[in-house]
């Protein structure tokens, strides 16, 4: 925004002041960008697509899961701050991980790879005693009559 009003302003000055205008350089996109860019984001958002309608009709419980818990998290969290606030903070966080990452790099893998061996017992352990006993109410056999 400073930008454009400082180029407005030089552009009015220099017309007053029977100056040349300031350079600007011609802004244009190529079809062959247009084309491959729409390309892209139409694969991306066709996948999006086919993804939340998986979710949607409860396909895929374990991603159902995660997108709930994701959802859960955010609104936790959204009412606890301002968006402002998110915005300032998720910024600083932005900024401040990797280079704490870069310098720990070696603690905090081992770390990580603890967790991650613990999480994946732990899931195992829940799979195993309860969700291999639960009926979701759908069979992979289709019904003959």
């Amino acid at each position: 925004m400073l930008l454009i009003t400082i180029l407005f302003l030089w552009s009015n000055a220099a017309a007053i002041l029977n100056r040349p205008p300031p350079p600007l350089p011609e802004l244009e996109l190529s079809e062959e960008t247009i084309y491959g860019t729409s390309t892209i984001m139409h694969a991306k958002i066709n996948y999006a697509l086919k993804v939340s309608r998986e979710i949607a009709l409860g396909k895929d419980l374990k991603l159902f899961l995660k997108v709930a818990f994701v959802l859960l998290i955010m609104s936790t969290v959204g009412s606890w701050f301002d968006l402002l606030t998110i915005a300032y903070i998720s910024l600083l966080v932005s900024f401040t991980i990797p280079a704490l990452y870069d310098k720990y790099e070696d603690y905090i893998d081992k770390y990580l790879e603890i967790t991650r061996r613990q999480l994946r017992n732990k899931y195992e352990k829940f799979d195993t005693y309860i969700l291999s006993k639960v009926s979701w109410g759908f069979s992979k056999e289709k019904k003959i009559q």
